[in-house]
């Protein structure tokens, strides 16, 4: 598998598991992340197909995840010192952080190639 394939499949399941940690917790973070991961899980079949304007979706990439991350942060620190305490929240927030750790892994990949 050639680095463009590999930092699709990164960015793809970056986007999916940000999806999964953003879909439903708090109301405007919430959004906030699924959008964000929404972009990035588009971005990833983009640069999956080899498409032209790859590296363009890559380097956007490296905006759209931290901020889809800040929207978990927001969630685990809600969850420690917000509105009370759910297992759950802690589980998705760190679903998203890793989701962000996929995708910004890919848009490197993307961008800075893989050097052997």
């Amino acid at each position: 598998m050639d680095a463009d394939r590999t930092a699709g499949v990164l960015l793809i399941v970056g986007g999916v598991l940000g999806l999964a940690g953003t879909v439903s917790t708090f109301f405007p973070f919430s959004v906030l992340g699924v959008i964000s991961f929404g972009l990035v899980l588009v971005f990833g079949f983009l640069v999956y197909r080899k498409r032209s304007e790859s590296r363009l979706v890559a380097a956007a990439t490296l905006w759209f995840a931290p901020l889809g991350g800040a929207a978990c942060v927001v969630v685990l620190w809600f969850n420690r010192f917000g509105w009370g305490y759910n297992d759950l929240w802690d589980v998705q927030g760190s679903v998203g952080l890793f989701g962000m750790s996929f995708a910004l892994a890919g848009a490197i990949i993307e961008l800075r190639g893989i050097r052997s």
